[in-house]
């Protein structure tokens, strides 16, 4: 004999009210981060690195190009190159070894240059992507009361931006100084093709940073999170959802009626474990989105880095290993290069150091995620669900090439100490002539 049930389903969800909490958190919560997120496009939009236009549409901001930004953008990089292509047209007494240094930076410098320049322009939709990313992951972490105190003010980023231009300005006015008042025969133009890679991707690489940042702030507050859920058992949310679904009229046998599933009226569907989760894995896609944005930024300009130190830490072994009677080698050209080492040396350090500091907070979020399985019994039902996650710890990368944190730094002064000792051979091996100049920035040969 069939019986007639109604299959009623009863689902408490706790999860934050879309409607309300979006509504109440623009003052403190998503209206500062986005005025933040515009300001600093804004910012960086002087220099060309980011993407023409950020509009509001909708309650939300779209990242989109422009016309004339990227008119823009492709005469500066037409200009970067005709430079480059013009240096080789330059007739000079540079040394063979120092020339051929010379050429190398030029080089790595404006492809940097037209990464830096043009891969913005590129990826605007991802660049509105990251900004969605940080606004859903604010709004879920506000709804449990984990409230960012720090993160959304403007005051860290005008900070540090303020920081890298002064140091930018002032050691471009001393590199001016060295340029025209001691090389009163370089050309403009040619100084200019010099400093301009310099500024630019500098200033990429703290776009980089912020962002960077950034997402770390969002992880803290995450473990945070993770952590209150593991020591209380529970989470606790300022406002929770409840949505009641009802199914339809099923007819079931008597002899199956016993093996039936049916969902008991107040049976949680969704647990907290698995909100966590979902956390979890938005932040871990924000990051992997914010590598795939500055991956062609950092594989080039890494590059060229680890070309322009060593050429520079060649120039002062130059330096200190000269006569007194070459021409080229002074003191404040000694100063000159030893400031582009100490300025690589920090741009090289400052990302491997925040990129550890995500990767060592997604760590502690795994442990934390582990610790969780193993609670009151979850291996069994949930082992699927964490698990996986345990292996998809942060990390940022230059387009798979290398990783950066620390353990690239080992690699890189490896390779620089290498190719040092092949220019100092070479140097050896074919000497200057006396009448050949020593300098990082070659200069023309003056009229008779």
């Amino acid at each position: 004999m069939s019986k007639w049930i109604n299959k009623r389903k009863v689902s408490i969800i706790n999860l934050a009210m879309p409607p309300k909490s979006v509504a109440t958190l623009p003052v403190t919560g998503d209206f500062e981060f986005e005025q933040l997120f515009h300001f600093t496009f804004k910012c960086f939009r002087l220099f060309a690195l980011t993407p023409g236009q950020m509009t509001k549409q909708k309650d939300r901001y779209i990242v989109r190009n422009t016309r004339w930004m990227i008119l823009i953008v492709l005469l500066l990089v037409l200009g970067a190159w005709i430079a480059l292509v013009e240096t080789f047209f330059v007739e000079s007494r540079t040394a063979l070894i120092t020339g051929i240094a010379n050429h190398i930076q030029f080089i790595m410098n404006t492809i940097a240059l037209t990464a830096a320049w043009v891969v913005p322009q590129l990826k605007p939709d991802e660049l509105s992507s990251i900004l969605d990313g940080f606004l859903i992951i604010d709004r879920e972490l506000s709804c449990y009361n984990v409230h960012d105190t720090a993160g959304s003010k403007r005051m860290p980023f005008l900070f540090r931006f303020g920081i890298v231009l002064l140091a930018i300005s002032s050691f471009t006015i001393y590199d001016g100084f060295v340029s025209f008042v001691k090389l009163s025969t370089i050309e403009v133009w040619y100084w200019l093709s010099h400093q301009i890679p310099f500024i630019i991707y500098a200033m990429a690489f703290v776009h980089a940073y912020v962002l960077i940042a950034w997402l770390h702030a969002r992880f803290r507050r995450l473990n945070t999170l993770v952590e209150q859920y593991y020591r209380q058992g529970h989470m606790s949310a300022s406002e929770r959802q409840t949505i009641i679904s009802f199914g339809t009229m099923i007819k079931l046998d008597e002899e199956t009626l016993g093996h039936e599933d049916i969902h008991p009226v107040g049976k949680r569907e969704m647990s907290d474990d698995l909100q966590i989760l979902a956390i979890v894995s938005r932040t871990i896609d924000l990051g992997q989105k914010i590598e795939a944005y500055f991956g062609p930024l950092f594989l080039t300009v890494y590059t060229a880095l680890f070309s322009v130190t060593t050429i520079q830490s060649y120039y002062c072994y130059l330096h200190l290993t000269s006569k007194d009677d070459a021409e080229g080698l002074s003191i404040e050209s000694l100063i000159l290069s030893g400031g582009i080492i100490l300025f690589n040396v920090i741009a090289i350090v400052a990302l491997p150091y925040i990129c550890e500091q995500v990767e060592s907070e997604s760590k502690l979020l795994m442990s934390y995620l582990s610790k969780l399985s193993m609670k009151h019994g979850q291996v069994a039902q949930h082992s699927s669900i964490w698990f996986p996650n345990l292996i998809s710890s942060v990390r940022f990368s230059a387009l798979g090439f290398f990783t950066i944190n620390y353990n690239m730094l080992s690699g890189l002064v490896a390779g620089m100490v290498t190719y040092l000792i092949i220019f100092i051979q070479f140097n050896s091996m074919v000497p200057a002539g006396k009448d050949d100049i020593h300098q990082t920035r070659k200069h023309n040969t003056p009229d008779h």
